[in-house]
This record gives C-alpha cells, structure tokens and sequence, in this order.
C-alpha cells in the first residue's frame, strides 16, 4: 500500500511544468514589455519593475522563481543589487541581460550568484531556452521535496521485508 503512494506521488510530480513567478528589472519600459508579452505567452506570471528599489518592494511582497536582472539601471549597477536579491530571495533564479556584454561582465554575474546571462538584443527562443530550464530545475527540486516527504512518511519496517531473525532483531 505505501509503495502505491510513493509511486502515486512520483506521477503527481512528474506532470507539466508550472508556471514560474518572474520579476523583469529593467529601466527599459520595452524590455519590460516585451519580455514580459515573450513569457506570459508561455504560462509564466510576470512583474515588471524599472528600478532596484521597486524590485525590492516586490520581493518584499511576493517570492519570484526567476528574475531577468539588467546590468545597467540608470545610476544603478544591477551587479551589485544581485547579492543583496539572492539574499532576499535566495531559491530564485537570476538571469543576468545587458546589451553591454563582455566576457568579463559574464564571469562576475555568475560570481555574484547569476544562473544564466543574456546579452541584448535576444531572440525569444533564448529566453523561453533559459526559462525552461529555469522550470525544470525548479520542478525537479519540488519532485525531490515530495519524494522525500513521502519516503520520510513510510514504515521502516515495511521498506525492508526479511524473514531473517537477526534482521528482524536489528
């Protein structure tokens, strides 16, 4: 019987993806848009928020899956709002975009905690690319939670069936 509920469970959790919850921090109205337009096509609820303080209210509000973080935010480095959001929301994905994009400013995103970067322009295949795998490895650590919630509610005894007496002594 319990077999059939972890193997119940294990269907549950392997269904279609769920939406993400996503925060757009850009100082760009059309990037904004336009990103946001891309993944609400896809399922996807979308923020939008054109500055570091606004995106703060937000996570304060609300926890984000995902968040598509601009380099350049007017005065504001988007770089050095990223520890204090992967403190804040430390489960959310960060994807890094700028349309000033250099092998260098790559390597620092993903120090300060980063998933993925996109240099602007990009094409909405690269974005819907970078969100499902955003997805995945977010349903993936949700199956993980479940599986172990389920085995953790198991009977000891009936995961290891043994007719030995020293077996069944232990």
């Amino acid at each position: 019987m319990q077999r059939t509920s972890l193997e119940s469970t294990m269907t549950e959790t392997s269904k279609e993806i769920p939406p993400l919850r996503i925060l757009v921090v850009d100082d760009e109205a059309n990037i904004r848009l336009t990103l946001g337009m891309c993944l609400e096509a896809e399922g996807h609820r979308v923020v939008g928020c054109g500055n570091i303080q606004d995106a703060l209210d937000e996570i304060g509000r609300q926890v984000f899956d995902l968040v598509f973080l601009d380099i350049r935010l007017g005065m504001d480095n988007g770089l050095d709002f990223l520890p204090r959001l992967r403190s804040e929301n430390p489960w959310a994905k960060v994807i890094v975009i700028t349309a000033f994009a250099s092998i260098e400013t790559a390597v620092e995103a993903m120090k300060r905690g980063a998933t993925d970067y996109l240099p602007k322009p990009f094409e909405a295949a690269q974005v819907q690319l970078v969100t499902r795998k955003v997805a995945e490895h977010r349903q993936m650590q949700r199956r993980i939670e479940t599986l172990q919630a389920a085995l953790g509610a198991m009977d000891a005894e009936a995961d290891l069936p043994t007719n030995s007496p020293l077996m069944q002594q232990a």
